[in-house]
């Protein structure tokens, strides 16, 4: 066990570092519409937020919402936007945005999902069935979107961890956590059985690789967050 939670959170780590890093460069570069990843820097914002870490959980928010309102901004054509789909990183957005209280104007280029328009409606509910069936909904259709891309289609969760850990679910019940909002179990294997292993995960020693990367970055780079 203790390996897992290590390696869990080393690759949460190592993926929020590299989000930040490509976060900085999107800030130094307001007249290039490169970014974010669709699908890829959602989940790697989200992961901090999943482990309770909430001082880079805020950052990645942040980062990930200027992001996605300078994609809005430059690539006006539809064909253009980096978040084409009303999906994952729509509502993480969403999410962040109400969680954190931070203010955007993003709007997703197609309507948000059903199954993700009703977790965002009701993710801080007080009624615990009410809750469960949009959690439930949720975590069905991150399953149905858990597999390997094509050449043509791309989906959400194609990388491993994003289909063991929904980082977009469990982030929800850690933020509901923080506000001190009831703890609901969802009845969901997908949902309540890794949020029992990060719930109250010990935290474990710094990637090395990232402790130094991370400490270059800083001072190296004045921008970094």
């Amino acid at each position: 066990m203790e390996t897992l939670t290590g390696a869990l959170q080393h690759a949460v780590q190592l993926r929020a570092l590299l989000f930040r890093w490509n976060g900085m460069y999107s800030d130094m570069r307001q007249d290039l519409g490169n970014w974010p990843t669709e699908f890829t820097d959602g989940m790697a914002a989200a992961g901090p937020a999943m482990l309770s870490w909430w001082n880079s959980a805020e950052t990645c928010a942040q980062l990930f919402i200027e992001m996605a309102e300078k994609d809005q901004r430059l690539n006006i054509l539809h064909e253009m936007r980096r978040i084409k789909h009303g999906s994952s990183d729509a509502f993480l957005i969403g999410l962040f945005s109400q969680a954190f209280g931070m203010q955007t104007d993003f709007v997703a280029p197609v309507e948000l999902i059903p199954e993700y328009q009703a977790l965002l409606d009701h993710w801080h509910s007080f009624d615990e069935t009410m809750f469960a069936a949009v959690m439930q909904k949720a975590a069905d259709f991150h399953i149905t979107r858990s597999k390997d891309g094509t050449d043509q289609t791309t989906y959400e969760f194609e990388a491993t961890l994003d289909r063991v850990f929904p980082a977009e679910l469990l982030a929800v019940q850690a933020l509901r956590r923080r506000q001190g909002l009831p703890e609901f179990k969802t009845d969901h294997l997908l949902i309540d059985t890794p949020w029992a292993l990060v719930r109250d995960m010990p935290p474990a020693a710094p990637h090395p690789l990232a402790a130094v990367v991370e400490a270059r970055l800083v001072q190296d780079y004045p921008q970094f967050r």
